[in-house]
């Protein structure tokens, strides 16, 4: 199986503008228009029960969006996915793993050599989850078994951390695209 990855770093005249989710549109309409010869103006789309996009005249392709910092991604697919990335923030990293990681996972990351790295880790992992599954934060994200399925950690600039998740393994290609507005 085989996906590919658009990513944009947003152009400063957008940057702190509220435009990643245009961005993010524009990537999957270059994408699919590149990989499938579509044109996304004319592929109706719905969402699941928890808000996940879908093609519906498309049951084949899958896609999946998400941005944080100065990037955007967006991954195309035969198979059902999730994609995260996430910039390294200062974060209140003990509340947060309160709700996200199983309680001796949260005292492993917090008495480890690098907090920073391994809870973003354990975030970009879990949202790639439950972005593949489409159950989105209606579940809870400690329940989470980090044995179902396939996931793949992105390599991404320093500060950082980023994650793909489906059922089946994929090769990845990435595809740099300059997004103008």
């Amino acid at each position: 199986m085989n996906g590919v990855i658009y990513y944009t770093k947003i152009r400063e005249e957008y940057a702190h503008k509220n435009m990643e989710h245009m961005i993010g549109e524009k990537l999957l309409e270059k994408g699919l228009l590149k990989e499938y010869g579509l044109t996304l103006k004319f592929e109706p789309r719905s969402t699941g029960e928890h808000g996940k996009p879908f093609f519906t005249l498309q049951p084949k392709i899958h896609y999946n969006i998400s941005h944080s910092g100065e990037y955007v991604v967006c991954i195309l697919t035969g198979q059902e996915v999730g994609i995260d990335i996430q910039i390294h923030k200062e974060v209140n990293y003990e509340r947060l793993l309160e709700r996200m990681v199983p309680q001796e996972m949260k005292k492993e990351i917090l008495d480890g050599e690098n907090p920073t790295d391994m809870f973003f880790l354990q975030w970009v992992l879990r949202e790639a989850y439950i972005k593949w599954t489409g159950e989105g934060l209606s579940r809870d994200l400690r329940t989470i078994p980090m044995d179902n399925g396939v996931s793949m950690l992105l390599d991404i600039e320093k500060g950082y951390s980023g994650a793909v998740w489906s059922a089946k393994q994929m090769n990845l290609r990435w595809e740099y695209t300059d997004v103008v507005l």
